[in-house]
Protein backbone atom coordinates (compact mmCIF):
# COMPACT_ATOMS: atom_id res chain seq x y z
CA UNK A 1 0.00 0.00 0.00
CA UNK A 2 1.64 3.54 -1.02
CA UNK A 3 1.97 6.28 1.41
CA UNK A 4 -1.05 8.12 0.17
CA UNK A 5 -3.12 5.04 0.49
CA UNK A 6 -2.09 4.74 4.10
CA UNK A 7 -3.14 8.44 4.84
CA UNK A 8 -7.15 7.93 3.11
CA UNK A 9 -7.64 5.41 6.47
CA UNK A 10 -7.04 8.68 8.24
CA UNK A 11 -10.57 10.86 7.81
CA UNK A 12 -9.81 14.40 5.29
CA UNK A 13 -11.43 16.46 8.43
CA UNK A 14 -8.12 14.91 10.43
CA UNK A 15 -6.25 15.99 7.13
CA UNK A 16 -7.50 19.53 7.42
CA UNK A 17 -7.54 19.90 10.82
CA UNK A 18 -3.52 18.91 10.81
CA UNK A 19 -3.51 21.34 7.94
CA UNK A 20 -5.28 24.11 9.82
CA UNK A 21 -2.80 23.44 12.44
CA UNK A 22 0.57 24.10 10.37
CA UNK A 23 -1.43 27.40 8.72
CA UNK A 24 -1.84 28.53 12.78
CA UNK A 25 1.90 28.57 12.95
CA UNK A 26 3.42 31.63 14.04
CA UNK A 27 6.83 31.64 13.41
CA UNK A 28 7.99 35.05 12.69
CA UNK A 29 6.80 36.52 15.52
CA UNK A 30 10.22 37.93 17.94
CA UNK A 31 10.52 36.22 21.44
CA UNK A 32 11.01 38.29 24.65
CA UNK A 33 12.11 36.95 27.78
CA UNK A 34 9.75 38.77 29.91
CA UNK A 35 6.06 40.11 28.75
CA UNK A 36 3.50 38.90 26.83
CA UNK A 37 6.23 37.27 23.89
CA UNK A 38 7.75 35.45 26.34
CA UNK A 39 8.49 31.55 25.95
CA UNK A 40 5.25 29.33 25.96
CA UNK A 41 5.03 25.93 27.72
CA UNK A 42 3.54 24.21 24.70
CA UNK A 43 6.46 25.53 22.33
CA UNK A 44 9.24 24.17 23.82
CA UNK A 45 10.77 21.25 22.25
CA UNK A 46 14.26 20.57 23.65
CA UNK A 47 17.23 19.16 21.11
CA UNK A 48 19.94 17.22 22.69
CA UNK A 49 22.20 19.48 21.12
CA UNK A 50 21.35 22.40 23.11
CA UNK A 51 21.84 20.85 26.16
CA UNK A 52 24.91 22.92 26.46
CA UNK A 53 23.35 26.39 25.32
CA UNK A 54 21.34 25.89 28.45
CA UNK A 55 24.24 24.83 30.70
CA UNK A 56 24.48 27.38 33.28
CA UNK A 57 28.43 26.65 32.90
CA UNK A 58 28.41 27.73 29.14
CA UNK A 59 28.77 31.73 29.45
CA UNK A 60 28.40 32.39 25.72
CA UNK A 61 25.77 31.20 23.57
CA UNK A 62 25.83 31.78 19.69
CA UNK A 63 23.15 32.12 17.15
CA UNK A 64 21.66 33.44 14.10
CA UNK A 65 18.63 35.47 14.14
CA UNK A 66 15.72 33.22 14.27
CA UNK A 67 18.03 30.16 15.84
CA UNK A 68 16.16 30.63 19.70
CA UNK A 69 18.70 33.14 21.22
CA UNK A 70 15.63 35.02 23.04
CA UNK A 71 13.63 31.69 23.60
CA UNK A 72 16.19 30.08 25.18
CA UNK A 73 16.65 32.86 27.60
CA UNK A 74 12.91 33.31 28.31
CA UNK A 75 12.83 29.43 28.97
CA UNK A 76 15.86 30.09 31.93
CA UNK A 77 14.49 32.93 33.17
CA UNK A 78 10.40 32.08 33.97
CA UNK A 79 9.76 30.01 36.43
CA UNK A 80 7.18 27.47 34.37
CA UNK A 81 9.23 26.75 31.71
CA UNK A 82 13.14 26.68 33.49
CA UNK A 83 10.93 23.97 35.46
CA UNK A 84 10.19 22.16 32.09
CA UNK A 85 13.76 22.80 30.87
CA UNK A 86 14.88 20.70 33.99
CA UNK A 87 12.96 18.06 33.23
CA UNK A 88 14.11 17.46 29.85
CA UNK A 89 17.22 18.51 30.97
CA UNK A 90 17.84 16.52 34.03
CA UNK A 91 21.48 16.73 34.30
CA UNK A 92 22.03 20.57 34.42
CA UNK A 93 20.41 20.85 38.12
CA UNK A 94 18.09 23.89 36.45
CA UNK A 95 15.49 22.90 39.34
CA UNK A 96 18.28 24.51 41.60
CA UNK A 97 18.74 27.41 39.77
CA UNK A 98 17.92 30.85 39.88
CA UNK A 99 17.74 33.13 37.27
CA UNK A 100 18.02 36.89 36.91
CA UNK A 101 17.61 39.39 33.90
CA UNK A 102 21.06 41.81 33.54
CA UNK A 103 19.74 43.09 30.64
CA UNK A 104 16.81 42.07 28.20
CA UNK A 105 16.22 44.49 25.50
CA UNK A 106 12.59 45.11 26.85
CA UNK A 107 10.75 46.73 30.00
CA UNK A 108 11.28 45.18 33.08
CA UNK A 109 13.87 43.14 31.61
CA UNK A 110 17.38 44.23 33.52
CA UNK A 111 19.12 47.55 33.11
CA UNK A 112 17.10 49.54 30.42
CA UNK A 113 18.73 51.10 27.21
CA UNK A 114 17.60 54.74 28.75
CA UNK A 115 19.75 53.99 32.29
CA UNK A 116 22.68 52.96 30.80
CA UNK A 117 22.75 55.96 28.20
CA UNK A 118 22.47 57.74 31.49
CA UNK A 119 25.08 56.11 33.84
CA UNK A 120 27.69 55.57 30.96
CA UNK A 121 27.88 58.94 28.83
CA UNK A 122 28.50 58.27 25.15
CA UNK A 123 32.60 58.25 24.59
CA UNK A 124 33.23 57.29 28.38
CA UNK A 125 32.71 53.86 27.64
CA UNK A 126 36.26 52.69 28.89
CA UNK A 127 35.72 55.26 31.82
CA UNK A 128 32.53 54.05 33.28
CA UNK A 129 30.87 50.84 31.39
CA UNK A 130 33.08 48.25 34.08
CA UNK A 131 31.93 49.88 37.32
CA UNK A 132 28.30 49.81 35.42
CA UNK A 133 27.83 46.52 35.02
CA UNK A 134 29.50 46.03 38.12
CA UNK A 135 26.89 47.60 39.43
CA UNK A 136 23.85 45.64 37.64
CA UNK A 137 25.34 42.13 38.24
CA UNK A 138 25.38 43.03 42.27
CA UNK A 139 21.77 44.15 41.64
CA UNK A 140 20.97 41.13 40.41
CA UNK A 141 22.84 39.24 43.03
CA UNK A 142 21.64 40.81 46.15
CA UNK A 143 18.02 39.39 44.99
CA UNK A 144 19.17 36.75 47.01
CA UNK A 145 20.42 37.97 50.26
CA UNK A 146 18.16 41.29 50.36
CA UNK A 147 14.95 40.18 48.35
CA UNK A 148 12.56 43.29 49.88
CA UNK A 149 15.39 45.48 48.92
CA UNK A 150 16.02 48.22 45.75
CA UNK A 151 18.76 47.08 43.71
CA UNK A 152 19.02 49.87 40.93
CA UNK A 153 21.73 50.60 39.44
CA UNK A 154 22.28 54.33 39.91
CA UNK A 155 21.79 52.20 43.91
CA UNK A 156 24.35 50.11 43.42
CA UNK A 157 27.12 52.61 41.89
CA UNK A 158 26.91 54.49 45.12
CA UNK A 159 26.92 51.60 47.48
CA UNK A 160 29.91 50.01 45.35
CA UNK A 161 31.97 52.80 45.23
CA UNK A 162 34.92 50.90 47.30
CA UNK A 163 35.62 47.89 44.79
CA UNK A 164 36.24 45.79 47.76
CA UNK A 165 32.77 46.16 49.11
CA UNK A 166 31.50 44.86 45.99
CA UNK A 167 33.75 41.68 46.20
CA UNK A 168 32.91 41.53 49.57
CA UNK A 169 28.72 41.10 48.91
CA UNK A 170 29.28 39.08 46.02
CA UNK A 171 31.29 36.66 47.99
CA UNK A 172 28.35 36.66 50.96
CA UNK A 173 25.77 35.96 48.18
CA UNK A 174 27.90 33.12 47.01
CA UNK A 175 28.21 31.69 50.67
CA UNK A 176 24.29 31.80 50.70
CA UNK A 177 23.79 29.90 47.47
CA UNK A 178 26.20 27.31 48.18
CA UNK A 179 24.84 26.48 51.42
CA UNK A 180 21.06 25.92 50.03
CA UNK A 181 22.83 23.90 47.16
CA UNK A 182 21.55 26.32 44.85
CA UNK A 183 22.98 28.67 41.57
CA UNK A 184 22.39 32.12 40.38
CA UNK A 185 22.74 32.48 36.63
CA UNK A 186 22.34 35.79 35.49
CA UNK A 187 21.28 36.26 31.99
CA UNK A 188 21.98 38.50 29.01
CA UNK A 189 19.83 39.05 25.88
CA UNK A 190 19.24 41.08 22.88
CA UNK A 191 22.73 43.18 23.32
CA UNK A 192 22.36 44.39 20.05
CA UNK A 193 19.69 46.50 21.65
CA UNK A 194 22.07 47.97 23.89
CA UNK A 195 23.00 51.11 21.46
CA UNK A 196 22.75 51.46 17.43
CA UNK A 197 26.25 53.08 17.76
CA UNK A 198 28.72 50.48 16.98
CA UNK A 199 31.68 52.12 18.27
CA UNK A 200 29.87 52.14 21.98
CA UNK A 201 28.42 48.49 21.34
CA UNK A 202 32.18 47.46 21.07
CA UNK A 203 33.23 49.45 24.07
CA UNK A 204 29.96 48.52 26.37
CA UNK A 205 30.36 44.71 25.40
CA UNK A 206 34.02 44.90 26.00
CA UNK A 207 33.42 45.64 29.48
CA UNK A 208 30.47 43.30 30.10
CA UNK A 209 32.81 40.58 29.05
CA UNK A 210 35.00 41.22 31.97
CA UNK A 211 32.75 41.94 34.36
CA UNK A 212 31.32 38.56 33.64
CA UNK A 213 34.88 36.93 33.24
CA UNK A 214 35.29 37.95 36.85
CA UNK A 215 32.41 35.73 38.44
CA UNK A 216 34.66 32.78 37.81
CA UNK A 217 35.98 33.00 40.95
CA UNK A 218 32.66 32.23 42.64
CA UNK A 219 31.65 29.12 42.88
CA UNK A 220 27.68 29.64 42.52
CA UNK A 221 27.27 32.67 40.41
CA UNK A 222 27.34 32.57 36.34
CA UNK A 223 26.19 35.02 34.06
CA UNK A 224 24.72 33.58 30.33
CA UNK A 225 25.66 35.65 27.02
CA UNK A 226 23.64 35.43 24.38
CA UNK A 227 24.73 36.76 20.92
CA UNK A 228 24.89 36.20 17.37
CA UNK A 229 27.98 35.14 15.74
CA UNK A 230 28.55 37.52 13.27
CA UNK A 231 27.59 40.12 16.09
CA UNK A 232 30.65 39.07 17.96
CA UNK A 233 33.00 38.82 14.51
CA UNK A 234 32.40 42.40 13.47
CA UNK A 235 32.85 43.84 16.80
CA UNK A 236 36.36 44.72 17.87
CA UNK A 237 36.26 43.32 20.71
CA UNK A 238 40.01 44.32 22.83
CA UNK A 239 38.54 41.72 25.35
CA UNK A 240 42.08 39.80 26.01
CA UNK A 241 40.31 36.29 27.09
CA UNK A 242 38.03 36.43 24.42
CA UNK A 243 39.31 33.60 22.56
CA UNK A 244 38.78 31.37 25.91
CA UNK A 245 35.12 32.32 25.87
CA UNK A 246 34.94 31.60 22.65
CA UNK A 247 36.00 28.60 22.26
CA UNK A 248 33.58 27.60 25.65
CA UNK A 249 30.74 28.71 23.20
CA UNK A 250 27.51 26.90 22.65
CA UNK A 251 26.55 27.32 19.35
CA UNK A 252 22.45 26.78 18.40
CA UNK A 253 22.35 24.57 15.75
CA UNK A 254 19.13 22.85 14.03
CA UNK A 255 19.33 19.83 12.46
CA UNK A 256 17.16 18.18 10.16
CA UNK A 257 15.94 15.77 12.80
CA UNK A 258 15.64 18.80 15.00
CA UNK A 259 13.20 21.04 13.14
CA UNK A 260 11.13 18.14 12.10
CA UNK A 261 10.79 17.04 15.67
CA UNK A 262 9.95 20.94 16.76
CA UNK A 263 7.31 20.89 14.18
CA UNK A 264 6.14 17.46 15.26
CA UNK A 265 5.76 18.50 18.83
CA UNK A 266 3.87 21.51 18.05
CA UNK A 267 1.56 19.57 16.23
CA UNK A 268 1.14 16.78 18.99
CA UNK A 269 0.29 19.33 21.70
CA UNK A 270 -2.11 21.90 19.50
CA UNK A 271 -5.14 22.26 21.69
CA UNK A 272 -7.20 21.96 18.29
CA UNK A 273 -5.60 19.43 15.96
CA UNK A 274 -3.97 17.07 18.38
CA UNK A 275 -6.35 14.66 18.35
CA UNK A 276 -6.88 14.70 14.59
CA UNK A 277 -2.58 14.47 14.42
CA UNK A 278 -3.38 11.65 16.80
CA UNK A 279 -5.87 9.71 14.86
CA UNK A 280 -2.94 10.30 11.69
CA UNK A 281 -0.15 8.89 13.61
CA UNK A 282 -1.80 6.00 14.54
CA UNK A 283 -3.41 5.21 10.72
CA UNK A 284 0.23 5.08 9.79
CA UNK A 285 1.31 2.86 12.32
CA UNK A 286 3.44 5.13 14.70
CA UNK A 287 1.95 5.28 17.51
CA UNK A 288 0.48 8.18 19.70
CA UNK A 289 2.32 10.97 20.35
CA UNK A 290 2.99 11.85 23.79
CA UNK A 291 0.86 12.85 26.98
CA UNK A 292 3.42 15.00 28.28
CA UNK A 293 6.11 16.93 27.04
CA UNK A 294 8.53 15.93 29.74
CA UNK A 295 7.92 12.42 27.43
CA UNK A 296 9.19 14.81 23.96
CA UNK A 297 13.10 13.33 24.61
CA UNK A 298 12.14 9.88 24.12
CA UNK A 299 9.04 10.15 21.63
CA UNK A 300 10.60 8.45 18.09
CA UNK A 301 9.10 11.26 15.94
CA UNK A 302 11.28 13.66 18.06
CA UNK A 303 15.06 12.38 16.74
CA UNK A 304 14.15 9.80 14.75
CA UNK A 305 14.54 10.19 11.14
CA UNK A 306 13.18 7.26 9.47
CA UNK A 307 10.13 7.52 11.36
CA UNK A 308 9.87 11.00 10.75
CA UNK A 309 10.52 10.80 6.53
CA UNK A 310 7.61 8.44 6.56
CA UNK A 311 5.27 10.66 8.50
CA UNK A 312 6.35 13.69 6.44
CA UNK A 313 6.09 11.62 3.20
CA UNK A 314 2.64 11.26 4.30
CA UNK A 315 1.26 14.50 4.65
CA UNK A 316 3.14 15.60 1.56
CA UNK A 317 4.06 12.48 -0.82
CA UNK A 318 7.34 11.58 -1.93
CA UNK A 319 8.67 13.56 -4.32
CA UNK A 320 8.71 17.42 -5.03
CA UNK A 321 8.00 16.57 -8.56
CA UNK A 322 6.77 13.49 -10.52
CA UNK A 323 9.88 11.45 -9.67
CA UNK A 324 12.91 11.70 -7.52
CA UNK A 325 15.00 13.73 -10.46
CA UNK A 326 13.18 17.20 -8.44
CA UNK A 327 14.32 15.83 -4.70
CA UNK A 328 12.43 14.35 -1.68
CA UNK A 329 10.07 16.02 0.11
CA UNK A 330 11.26 15.13 2.78
CA UNK A 331 14.80 16.64 2.51
CA UNK A 332 14.23 19.62 -0.18
CA UNK A 333 12.86 22.12 2.81
CA UNK A 334 16.41 21.80 5.15
CA UNK A 335 18.62 21.84 1.81
CA UNK A 336 17.04 24.80 0.59
CA UNK A 337 17.11 27.05 3.66
CA UNK A 338 20.37 26.89 4.47
CA UNK A 339 22.40 30.03 4.64
CA UNK A 340 25.90 29.90 3.02
CA UNK A 341 27.41 28.71 6.69
CA UNK A 342 24.98 26.49 6.67
CA UNK A 343 22.61 26.96 9.13
CA UNK A 344 18.98 26.83 9.44
CA UNK A 345 16.77 28.21 11.60
CA UNK A 346 13.40 26.99 13.11
CA UNK A 347 11.64 30.76 11.74
CA UNK A 348 12.44 30.13 8.42
CA UNK A 349 11.84 26.39 8.23
CA UNK A 350 8.17 26.74 10.57
CA UNK A 351 7.64 29.57 8.04
CA UNK A 352 8.02 27.57 5.11
CA UNK A 353 5.31 24.96 6.32
CA UNK A 354 3.05 27.71 7.57
CA UNK A 355 2.92 29.32 4.24
CA UNK A 356 2.34 26.05 2.30
CA UNK A 357 -0.34 24.74 5.00
CA UNK A 358 -1.85 27.81 4.08
CA UNK A 359 -1.86 27.82 0.28
CA UNK A 360 -2.97 24.31 0.21
CA UNK A 361 -5.84 24.91 2.04
CA UNK A 362 -6.75 27.08 -0.97
CA UNK A 363 -6.20 24.03 -3.40
CA UNK A 364 -7.64 20.66 -3.79
CA UNK A 365 -4.59 19.33 -1.60
CA UNK A 366 -7.15 15.63 -1.36
CA UNK A 367 -5.47 13.16 1.11
CA UNK A 368 -2.08 15.21 1.53
CA UNK A 369 -1.42 17.59 4.28
CA UNK A 370 0.62 19.56 2.53
CA UNK A 371 1.17 19.97 -1.67
CA UNK A 372 4.78 19.89 -2.57
CA UNK A 373 4.04 23.12 -5.50
CA UNK A 374 2.52 24.96 -1.98
CA UNK A 375 6.61 24.03 -0.40
CA UNK A 376 7.87 25.36 -3.04
CA UNK A 377 5.80 28.67 -2.93
CA UNK A 378 6.74 28.64 1.05
CA UNK A 379 10.43 28.98 0.03
CA UNK A 380 9.73 31.94 -1.22
CA UNK A 381 7.66 33.22 1.37
CA UNK A 382 10.92 32.43 3.83
CA UNK A 383 13.37 33.86 1.55
CA UNK A 384 11.27 37.30 1.39
CA UNK A 385 11.22 37.73 5.23
CA UNK A 386 14.82 36.06 5.73
CA UNK A 387 15.70 39.46 3.96
CA UNK A 388 13.23 41.61 6.12
CA UNK A 389 14.65 40.31 8.81
CA UNK A 390 18.52 41.02 7.92
CA UNK A 391 17.46 44.10 6.97
CA UNK A 392 16.75 45.71 10.61
CA UNK A 393 20.13 44.66 11.20
CA UNK A 394 21.96 45.88 8.31
CA UNK A 395 19.80 48.71 6.63
CA UNK A 396 21.92 48.51 3.50
CA UNK A 397 21.38 44.71 3.13
CA UNK A 398 18.19 45.73 0.39
CA UNK A 399 20.19 48.57 -1.73
CA UNK A 400 23.45 45.78 -2.08
CA UNK A 401 21.20 43.08 -3.33
CA UNK A 402 19.09 45.33 -5.48
CA UNK A 403 22.14 45.65 -8.80
CA UNK A 404 21.92 41.81 -8.46
CA UNK A 405 18.55 41.24 -9.51
CA UNK A 406 18.39 39.03 -13.17
CA UNK A 407 21.84 37.60 -12.42
CA UNK A 408 22.49 33.89 -13.49
CA UNK A 409 23.97 32.17 -10.41
CA UNK A 410 26.71 30.37 -9.83
CA UNK A 411 28.46 33.75 -11.97
CA UNK A 412 32.28 35.49 -11.75
CA UNK A 413 33.18 37.61 -9.20
CA UNK A 414 33.35 40.62 -11.63
CA UNK A 415 29.96 40.20 -13.05
CA UNK A 416 28.83 41.03 -9.38
CA UNK A 417 31.45 43.59 -8.81
CA UNK A 418 30.63 45.18 -12.27
CA UNK A 419 26.67 45.53 -11.34
CA UNK A 420 27.75 46.67 -7.81
CA UNK A 421 30.22 49.58 -9.87
CA UNK A 422 27.78 50.52 -12.44
CA UNK A 423 24.61 51.29 -9.53
CA UNK A 424 27.78 52.83 -6.97
CA UNK A 425 26.51 50.41 -4.47
CA UNK A 426 29.47 50.84 -2.04
CA UNK A 427 29.11 54.65 -1.68
CA UNK A 428 25.18 54.49 -1.12
CA UNK A 429 25.39 51.24 1.36
CA UNK A 430 27.96 53.27 2.97
CA UNK A 431 25.61 56.36 3.03
CA UNK A 432 22.74 54.64 4.21
CA UNK A 433 24.51 52.82 7.16
CA UNK A 434 25.44 56.40 8.94
CA UNK A 435 22.52 57.29 8.38
CA UNK A 436 20.94 54.55 10.41
CA UNK A 437 24.27 54.01 12.70
CA UNK A 438 25.08 50.85 11.58
CA UNK A 439 27.94 49.06 11.09
CA UNK A 440 28.88 49.43 6.94
CA UNK A 441 29.23 46.84 4.70
CA UNK A 442 33.24 47.91 4.03
CA UNK A 443 35.58 49.36 6.79
CA UNK A 444 36.15 53.01 5.73
CA UNK A 445 39.09 55.31 6.94
CA UNK A 446 41.79 52.44 7.22
CA UNK A 447 45.31 53.39 6.08
CA UNK A 448 45.13 50.69 3.87
CA UNK A 449 42.07 51.95 1.69
CA UNK A 450 41.24 54.69 3.20
CA UNK A 451 38.67 55.53 0.34
CA UNK A 452 35.78 53.31 -1.95
CA UNK A 453 36.85 53.24 -4.81
CA UNK A 454 37.49 49.20 -5.78
CA UNK A 455 35.66 48.08 -2.65
CA UNK A 456 33.40 45.46 -4.21
CA UNK A 457 35.48 42.58 -3.41
CA UNK A 458 35.46 43.69 0.36
CA UNK A 459 31.82 43.71 0.10
CA UNK A 460 31.40 40.50 -1.47
CA UNK A 461 33.77 39.39 1.12
CA UNK A 462 31.19 40.51 3.95
CA UNK A 463 28.58 39.02 2.66
CA UNK A 464 30.39 35.58 2.69
CA UNK A 465 30.53 36.35 6.13
CA UNK A 466 27.47 36.84 6.90
CA UNK A 467 26.29 33.85 4.80
CA UNK A 468 24.75 35.58 2.04
CA UNK A 469 27.22 34.73 -0.58
CA UNK A 470 29.25 31.66 -1.06
CA UNK A 471 32.05 30.96 -2.78
CA UNK A 472 32.88 28.15 -5.17
CA UNK A 473 36.12 25.70 -5.46
CA UNK A 474 36.02 27.06 -9.37
CA UNK A 475 36.08 30.91 -7.40
CA UNK A 476 32.80 31.42 -8.94
CA UNK A 477 30.12 33.29 -6.33
CA UNK A 478 26.91 31.54 -5.52
CA UNK A 479 23.82 33.03 -3.21
CA UNK A 480 21.87 30.24 -1.25
CA UNK A 481 18.48 29.77 -1.92
CA UNK A 482 17.41 31.34 1.35
CA UNK A 483 18.66 34.68 -0.25
CA UNK A 484 18.34 34.45 -3.94
CA UNK A 485 15.03 34.15 -4.32
CA UNK A 486 14.25 37.03 -2.23
CA UNK A 487 16.83 38.76 -3.96
CA UNK A 488 15.72 38.07 -7.56
CA UNK A 489 18.69 36.26 -8.87
CA UNK A 490 18.03 33.33 -11.34
CA UNK A 491 19.72 29.88 -10.91
CA UNK A 492 19.04 27.00 -13.57
CA UNK A 493 16.66 24.31 -12.19
CA UNK A 494 16.24 26.45 -9.12
CA UNK A 495 13.02 27.74 -7.94
CA UNK A 496 12.57 30.81 -9.67
CA UNK A 497 11.52 34.06 -7.77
Amino acid sequence: MSVSQKSLSCTLEDISAVREAIARFDPSASTTIVGADKAKLRDIFAPTAHSNALDPATTLVLGARGAGKSFWASVLYNEDTRKLAADLYPRLGLDKLRVQIGFGGVGRAGASKAVIDELVPHGQERATADRFWHAVIAGAALKVTEPDQRHAPTDMLKRFADPQDWVDAMTEVDDDLSNRGESLLIVFDALDAISEDWGRLNGLIDALMRSVWELRGFDAIRAKLFMRPDQLSELRLRFVELPKLRSGAAKLRWTQTDLYGLMFARLAFDEEAGEAFDHFLVSLGLGKPPGKQEELRTWRLSNNETQQERLFEAMAGNFMGAGPRKGKTFDWPYNHLADGLGDVTPRSFLILMQNAAERSQSRDAGALVLLPQTIREGLREASKVRIEQLNTEYPWIKRVLQPLAGLRVPAAPQVFFDAWTENATVEAAVKIARKENALPPVLTGSSQNPGLLDREPDLANRLTKMGVLTSRSDGRYDMPDLFRIGAALLKKGGVAP
